[in-house]
């Protein structure tokens, strides 16, 4: 028996079995704390942390009426400073410019609803410096759907620009779609192609019971984050699954935190610090959390 296999055996035994063992990254997690974003007291979703640490990105409210990305500067873990908008990428209501995503060297990905249905090719990229996108164009290859009530919901380009993971998902009447799934395309060239071995690497993920969406991936990726949400339920929850390498596909996901619409992970630039966005009750606005592993 192979090493690794035997190793992801029991791994997902630990985080399956109840009992506390220090081999379930999942249990590592501490509590969610709110992060302080000064100058803004809007909602703040989908987040990303750019692979320097310097910068946060993030879009308001997913109403696709207002929705527009923009960007803060890091001060410390649990607090930022509001910077404004991300200037050429923002377009005038009605729009949704959403899911920020960046690689090491600065190309910036996004999806947006602002020339759909007549493009849809929904998912955007182009170079951020300096507070500024500029050489905005859509991302082409062969994992789109060309049909009016499919779209890309969200997408994280992997550190080195050579891997987008990314949600399809299918809308018919209203914000929530009927299914979502996650899928991953490797750069040839101008062009992300499919992975043929993709399903099988995500199996465990794509539960067809679920809605699943908003995924993060680690540098080496081998672990991953998303959220799912049960079909015809309300409670979201954000999980993690792992594997022991490249080779393999990742095991069995468990949960981080569920409830108040948990949603969207994005890791931090130490690997181990994890951001999402959370529903307040009190104030009805989305904020921004983090837990950070032991």
């Amino acid at each position: 028996m192979r090493w690794g296999v035997f190793l992801l055996g029991l791994w997902l035994f630990s985080c399956s079995s109840g009992k506390e063992e220090p081999l379930c990254p999942c249990r590592q997690y501490g509590k969610p704390v709110e992060v302080t974003l000064q100058g803004y007291d809007g909602d703040v979703m989908e987040p990303f942390l750019s692979r320097d640490g310097k910068y946060l990105f993030f879009n308001s409210l997913n109403d696709g009426v207002t929705t527009s990305l923009y960007y803060a500067l890091r001060l410390d873990d649990t607090l930022f400073r509001f910077a404004g908008e991300v200037k050429g990428v923002n377009h005038e209501p009605p729009h949704l410019e959403a899911v920020p995503s960046m690689d090491r060297e600065g190309n910036f990905y996004y999806i947006t609803t602002h020339d759909y249905p007549d493009q849809l090719k929904n998912l955007m990229c182009g170079h951020f410096s300096g507070g500024e996108v500029t050489g905005v164009h859509p991302v082409e290859g062969d994992f789109y759907t060309l049909q009016v009530g499919w779209l890309i919901m969200g997408a994280e380009i992997g550190a080195e620009g050579e891997y987008l993971f990314y949600t399809k998902a299918r809308f018919r009447e209203g914000p929530v779609p009927e299914e979502a799934f996650l899928g991953i395309v490797r750069r040839k060239d101008t062009l992300f192609l499919q992975e043929k071995d993709a399903g099988q690497v995500l199996a465990t993920l794509n539960d067809p019971s679920y809605l699943v969406y908003g995924v993060a991936v680690a540098d080496d990726k081998k672990e991953i984050f998303f959220t799912r949400l049960k079909k015809g339920g309300t409670a979201t929850e954000i999980c993690m699954a792992v594997r022991s390498s490249l080779a393999e596909p990742f095991g069995e996901p468990c949960v981080l935190v569920s409830g108040d619409m948990a949603e969207a992970p994005a890791l931090g630039a130490d690997g181990v610090t994890l951001y999402f966005h959370r529903k307040d009750p009190g104030d009805g606005k989305y904020h921004l959390f983090l837990m950070r592993r032991h």
